[in-house]
């Protein structure tokens, strides 16, 4: 029986550094009928931006008939808190991990009625010649089982598509990023594996590219 993880699907890789997402709303949305409405402001109202740095500062406005309860924001990275302010709010400063971090502000009302926006902040490495890799852990094997062993993973990577020359084992079922350092410039092309208590290893995840400049 091949006991693989599922490819394509319980362990997808993707380069930190090339992420896309979009603006996530409540099902409480919109000023209309006394539900809260919510905007993010600073440093930025798109649903993405980049930084290198280790720490960001949010801030926007929110308003209800009811008027404004609180407003607080939460990193799927880790970390949560409330912002001080109500109807003009801003966060403390939020720690930021290597690649995707999706925060998401949250404001309820007097009432109970709530908004939620979301912003993805792409934390990129400050040090040229390196690449932040992030993926999500398999939960399942090929055969339909759960997982419940996962031991760790293997990253490998090289000059060119679908050779590669490097590998670095990560004996750690927790560590969902990494950092691939003392690149020279050039195209890079990285791919992972998930493997097992027994050692059994999945399939090679999609290749991603990275190019240093």
């Amino acid at each position: 029986m091949n006991y693989r993880s599922v490819a394509g699907y319980a362990l997808t890789m993707l380069l930190a550094l090339s992420v896309s997402a979009c603006l996530t709303k409540s099902a409480v949305d919109g000023p209309e009928n006394g539900a809260v409405s919510l905007t993010i402001t600073y440093p930025s109202s798109a649903s993405t931006m980049d930084t290198a740095d280790t720490i960001v500062s949010l801030a926007g406005n929110a308003n209800s008939d009811a008027g404004i309860f609180k407003v607080t924001w939460a990193n799927d990275r880790g970390g949560d808190g409330i912002a001080n302010g109500a109807e003009s709010w801003q966060t403390a400063n939020i720690g930021l991990e290597l690649g995707e971090n999706n925060i998401t502000i949250t404001a309820e009302d007097t009432a109970g009625a709530k908004a939620s926006r979301s912003i993805v902040v792409n934390r990129e490495s400050a040090q040229p010649g390196s690449a932040a890799l992030s993926w999500a852990a398999p939960t399942e094997r090929t055969d339909g089982s759960l997982l419940t062993d996962l031991a760790g993973y293997k990253i490998f990577y090289g000059r060119m598509p679908g050779i590669y020359d490097y590998q670095i084992d990560i004996n750690n079922p927790g560590v969902l990023t990494y950092v691939v350092e003392n690149l020279v410039s050039g195209n890079w092309y990285f791919a992972l594996t998930a493997y097992d208590s027994k050692g059994l290893e999945s399939d090679r995840s999609n290749e991603v590219l990275r190019n240093i400049s």
